[in-house]
């Protein structure tokens, strides 16, 4: 299969999902034109990746510098998949979010809509899945198989963990408080600045666990696991609606209390 063919098979599944979630989202809260750009610009997340590794280079066999995989193998599979890969390839797709974030904010004032802001997060992951996806088939001696299934699997796996990043982002820019007098509300959620980073910071962990629970249940099942895997996806793409719903109600709710006052 020539290379052309492997990069349009592995960009057409993350244009007709994103598409899918663009149409299912309020009119004109998102702009397709800087969708595209989140979504081209996740391919670069990869490179970033990659050159994280050249600087750390024991970063790719950190499991094995921790644990002895013949005699604790349960331990060395949680360390890879979710610290070795899934934390470091979600770091990867945040930190290339917040640079084409802050390029396009030279360019235009203020903040995007917080549903804008999941979806783009979201986008960035796709992106990143569309150059893995051509790396795995390139590598692969059924190419065509194996971007199918990637596409159905491992691509939606990569959008849903990057917008549960984006949801908890968005959750920390519209000022989530749980108004309940906590330590928690007091100290962190009243502070703008504070709260931020903090939803930041636990977007990127629940990212990671999402990431390396599908990992670690494709290391340990294989493709006997895949009914298993296909209901995780079906779950995890629910909750990413879910998400989109209560962000939307939070906003609304927000917008509503600014008219009150």
């Amino acid at each position: 299969m020539g290379i052309l063919n492997l990069i349009a098979l592995s960009f057409i599944p993350a244009v007709i999902y994103s598409f899918i979630i663009y149409i299912s989202l309020p009119y004109k809260t998102i702009k397709l034109k800087t969708g595209l750009t989140y979504l081209i610009g996740g391919f670069f997340s990869v490179g970033l990746l990659l050159y994280f590794f050249q600087i750390f280079p024991v970063w790719t066999n950190l499991s094995d510098y921790i644990v002895d995989k013949y005699k604790d193998p349960l331990y060395y599979l949680h360390i890879e998949n979710f610290i070795q890969i899934g934390l470091i390839e979600e770091l990867s797709k945040l930190g290339t979010f917040f640079l084409i974030e802050w390029y396009i904010r030279k360019k235009s004032d203020g903040e995007a809509h917080p549903l804008a802001t999941m979806f783009y997060v979201g986008m960035v992951s796709l992106g990143f899945a569309v150059i893995e996806n051509i790396s795995y088939g390139i590598n692969s001696v059924t190419p065509l198989d194996t971007i199918m299934w990637r596409s159905i699997t491992a691509v939606i796996g990569h959008m849903v963990f990057g917008m549960f990043m984006g949801y908890w982002i968005s959750l920390g820019r519209v000022g989530a408080r749980l108004k309940n007098r906590s330590i928690v509300d007091i100290i962190i959620l009243k502070n703008d600045k504070l709260r931020r980073r903090v939803f930041i910071l636990i977007g990127l962990i629940l990212a990671a666990i999402l990431h390396g629970l599908y990992d670690l249940h494709i290391s340990i099942t294989g493709i006997t696991g895949i009914t298993t895997l296909y209901m995780l996806l079906m779950i995890s793409v629910l909750g990413v609606f879910w998400c989109f719903k209560n962000l939307t109600k939070i906003h609304n709710d927000k917008l509503s209390s600014k008219v009150d006052n």
